[in-house]
């Protein structure tokens, strides 16, 4: 029998959300520390939209022969 920590539908959901919310941190630290001068302007919409274009580029196969 398996051990859930929360229910077998919530372990998954939750694991998605933490690694979500990690890219999104992880990106957003990303571009503030390529452009300091513009740190306070960078906001969720920015990192969605990087986040998106790194997704379509891994699912397109770019990251294969790093």
């Amino acid at each position: 029998m398996a051990a859930y920590l929360i229910s077998r539908i919530g372990d998954p959901l939750f694991a998605l959300t933490m690694g979500i919310a990690a890219s999104m941190s992880r990106i957003r630290r990303d571009q503030q520390e390529q452009n300091p001068e513009k740190a306070s302007e960078i906001g969720y919409g920015t990192v969605l939209q990087t986040g998106q274009r790194r997704l379509q580029r891994w699912w397109n196969g770019d990251f294969q022969n790093l």
